[in-house]
């Protein structure tokens, strides 16, 4: 559970099962109502099908 601000400055290896309730109890849930702001896929899968027809490289597996 992390904020896109701590993504670049982030080290995997310090979320471990560990540290993780410690965030949780300290950060609460980050996730929470993520159910509630559902959205369609389609429009994301018609992009990358037009980027990739545009010659950008497709996702790494």
């Amino acid at each position: 559970m992390l904020t896109w601000d701590e993504v670049p400055d982030c080290d995997p290896g310090d979320f471990t099962v560990a540290t993780m309730p410690a965030r949780y109890a300290e950060r609460g849930d980050l996730h929470a109502g993520i159910d509630d702001a559902v959205f369609d896929l389609a429009p994301l899968l018609a992009w990358a099908e037009r980027d990739e027809a545009d010659g950008a490289e497709p996702p790494p597996d």
